[in-house]
């Protein structure tokens, strides 16, 4: 029964819900032709299907530095659902007509080369640290409370340790709410286009990948809270570790775009 609310409450969100019914109608399908159909963001339909493949319901396969996105095979009987209940209906309404025509218009890319300028000129930012876990995600979610108007943002983990509740709390403190953030791998945004990667642990930095387009890797290091917290016995005493390095990734949020050139990165 989880599983089922987990996919219903993926599916509720409207661009989640377009990007099933393209799946459905289409089949296989390039991630650089469901953004251009979405006229989204690579990285943000990147981010919606990383969810979708987190509930069950989309899988995903690797070309080159690209990946392609279909409905997993235990899905079939959904897909014949969605093509039953939405290829008519929605179409008429406009939205997936025209996804469907800009998809139909559009090539898959298949190359290494920077997309578009994000949305109004935007710099696009990728936070990367271990699990996606509690320090990637509070960076994701300053930069979007506090620089959004400038900054396009999302986050990944080399690998995927669930969202922290700690981290949770703490951000909705100050006032951000990061719940419905979801813990992200980096191989889910290897397709994307990014002016700058921001590893905010030393483990990430190492390991961080190469990602197409020109993107600057910069290091940003930031204490993990959850070591931090490891031999305080206090739980207020634990969350207060929390307290300080989500203020401390506030204030570097705060100092976005321009501190980013001042740091020391790599190509």
């Amino acid at each position: 029964m989880d599983s089922e609310v987990a996919l219903l409450k993926a599916l509720a969100e409207p661009t989640r819900l377009r990007l099933a019914v393209l799946l459905a109608l289409n089949g296989e399908t390039c991630v650089c032709q469901l953004a251009e159909a979405l006229a989204a963001p690579q990285f943000r339909v990147s981010r919606h299907l990383g969810i979708l493949r987190a509930c069950g319901l989309v899988e995903a396969r690797r070309e080159g530095t690209w990946m392609h996105y279909r409905l997993a095979s235990p899905s079939t009987k959904f897909a014949k659902c969605l093509q039953d209940c939405f290829g008519d209906c929605l179409t008429d309404n406009g939205t997936v007509k025209g996804d469907l025509e800009r998809l139909a218009a559009g090539s898959c890319a298949r190359r290494e080369a920077p997309l578009a300028p994000g949305a109004a000129g935007k710099l696009r930012i990728l936070f990367l640290c271990t699990g996606n876990s509690c320090r990637s995600q509070m960076a994701e979610g300053w930069a979007r409370a506090l620089k959004g108007d400038v900054i396009e943002v999302a986050s990944a983990g080399i690998e995927t340790h669930g969202l922290n509740a700690n981290a949770v709390q703490v951000m909705a403190e100050a006032g951000v709410d990061i719940s419905e953030h979801q813990s992200q791998l980096v191989t889910d945004f290897a397709d994307g286009s990014f002016d700058y990667v921001v590893t905010v642990c030393g483990h990430a930095h190492e390991t961080c990948p190469f990602f197409p387009g020109g993107a600057k890797v910069v290091h940003v290091g930031f204490p993990d809270p959850p070591k931090l917290a490891a031999e305080v016995a206090d739980p207020e005493a634990k969350l207060d570790c929390y307290r300080r390095v989500r203020d401390e990734i506030r204030a570097f949020v705060e100092t976005l775009p321009g501190a980013l050139d001042q740091q020391r990165s790599m190509p």
